[in-house]
């Protein structure tokens, strides 16, 4: 019964991510086909990837171009991606349905009736695997479609599987040492930068390390490239573990706390507590430190490998034409470029969640003890967007910083940190159009708090895939990062910045609006 449960309240938000991973796959599955259609394209392809440690860091190891085939190409352009979209789904599914589930006090209706006291933990994670059974049976089926190798396919689907279920553990041991949902599902996101950071570094090193992330144990597998069916027993073994160190510690905590409780207050509040920005600060101030910190580090990895960008034409001068339209400057400018803008949409995720914190506030009933007081609703949810803005303007900062750190300190010229600061800072204005969004939604009301969720996962389809997909001129343009600077293989264009600002600010004025119009929690 309790999975049934879980997935009724899940049906929404398992078919979208099931139709957006699946989706994606399939597209991408159309369009290598159509451009590696000779043997020939597929030997420069390998040529341009394999041993070029820019390339390695954001696809993978390249199994299978030794020889290459289009399944080998395939799985070198969607399948890193693809494990990370199911390890996403799969910690958002079981937080939810555990450390959210007691954090609500939901989970005490439940543990009133008949059931044990680890049901709900099961439930979760059947749930999850059943989420991602699904998933691995779409894959499998899109690339049989598009004639891709049965065998091939089918190695991809378990590998999807697998590493979807190891997030899975993950998160439900998270779930037992973090005391909220907000750090629980900070705890998986962590494993997952801590995993890909451990795959990039052993694929572009001598593989050792590769094997110590579920990332790239996924890759191991070496779908359409001699697979290794063996690989899949190490998933299976991390699952059975994870699962038994959850229910362990589940046994040995108190319901409704965490092993790591959180840290009680003073018992009375500092003067920087007594505004609505300084509350919104001292909220959100693990959150946003942990985003600085955590892209920091993938800033500087990507500036240190971003030499290694010049080979791409050293090996395959074919590639000169294709990346003389992604901007004016040099190869490694470019992927410095397209870097940056990968940690743009990655740190989206870190305005927007910043901006919905009012939605958390409002729906568990914290922003009433607030609004009570002689507080307006727009210097409560203005506390929340100024953090917003501010941290969103940091990290950008941070990251076009740590660039040019890590390209500095390989090139020899330390003068980078300052140039690409001001190109992190350039993308500040498309992130402000995500914030105004999601305050405007907000302002509707908490239900349509999530759609902006929806707008972000568009942003970065159009960022990622957007030449892939072949998407018409028109839908690229509804992306704010389309017409941001693409700084430093771009020049500055200040009309498109300050048309950016403007429809920020429009958005936050219309979500300012819109919330002081409504009944709060409706």
């Amino acid at each position: 019964m309790l999975v049934r449960l879980v997935l009724r309240r899940d049906r929404v938000r398992l078919a979208l991510w099931t139709a957006g991973i699946v989706g994606l796959v399939a597209v991408s599955a159309a369009s290598v086909t159509g451009l590696y259609s000779t043997q020939q394209q597929l030997e420069n392809y390998a040529r341009t990837v394999q041993g070029n440690s820019a390339l390695i860091v954001q696809a993978g190891p390249g199994y299978g171009l030794d020889d290459p085939t289009v399944g080998a190409v395939m799985m070198n352009e969607t399948a890193l991606w693809t494990f990370i979209g199911a390890a996403l789904m799969s910690i958002f599914m079981v937080v939810r349905h555990t450390r959210t589930e007691e954090e609500t006090e939901r989970a005490e209706l439940v543990r009133a009736a008949p059931v044990g006291r680890h049901a709900a933990l099961l439930a979760a994670m059947i749930g999850t695997a059943s989420a991602n059974s699904v998933v691995a049976v779409g894959l499998v089926i899109g690339l049989v479609a598009f004639g891709m190798g049965v065998t091939g396919s089918i190695a991809f689907g378990l590998s999807s599987l697998g590493v979807g279920m190891v997030f899975a553990g993950i998160a439900a041991v998270a779930a037992q040492i973090a005391g909220g949902s907000r750090a629980a599902l900070g705890l998986g996101g962590i494993a997952i930068g801590v995993s890909f950071a451990l795959r990039a570094i052993g694929d572009v090193g001598n593989g050792v390390l590769s094997w110590a992330s579920p990332l790239g144990w996924a890759q191991a597998i070496r779908a359409f490239a001699d697979e290794r069916w063996w690989v899949l027993a190490i998933p299976i073994v991390a699952v059975a573990a994870l699962s038994w160190t959850a229910v362990a510690l589940q046994a040995h905590r108190d319901f409704g706390a965490g092993l790591v409780p959180q840290r009680p207050g003073a018992a009375a509040g500092g003067d920087h507590l007594a505004t609505p920005l300084g509350l919104a600060i001292r909220l959100q101030r693990g959150a946003t430190i942990g985003w600085i910190v955590g892209l920091g580090l993938l800033a500087f990895f990507y500036g240190i490998v971003a030499d290694q960008a010049e080979q791409i034409l050293e090996d395959n001068p074919d590639m000169e034409d294709f990346f003389a339209q992604l901007g004016q400057g040099s190869i490694t400018d470019v992927f410095i470029a397209t870097s940056l803008l990968i940690m743009a949409l990655m740190a989206s995720g870190f305005t927007v969640s910043s901006v919905l914190r009012l939605r958390s506030e409002e729906v568990a009933a914290r922003a009433d003890p607030v609004l009570v007081a002689p507080v307006s609703r727009w210097r409560w949810a203005g506390g929340h967007l100024i953090v917003a803005i501010v941290g969103t303007t940091v990290v950008m900062f941070v990251v076009g910083a740590a660039t040019g750190l890590g390209y500095g300190v390989v090139v020899g010229d330390i003068g980078q940190t300052v140039r690409l600061s001001a190109a992190g800072l350039a993308l500040v204005p498309a992130l402000l159009v995500l914030a105004g969004a999601a305050l405007a939604l907000h302002g509707l009301g908490p239900r349509w708090s999530p759609l902006t969720w929806g707008l972000v996962a568009w942003v970065a389809i159009a960022g990622l895939l957007g030449g892939v997909l072949d998407l018409p001129q028109w839908a690229l343009d509804l992306s704010p990062f389309e017409h941001v600077p693409g700084l430093p293989a771009d020049t500055v264009s200040w009309p498109p910045i300050v048309a950016l600002l403007v429809v920020a600010a429009a958005l936050m004025a219309l979500g300012f609006a819109l919330l002081d119009r409504r009944d709060i929690a409706n």
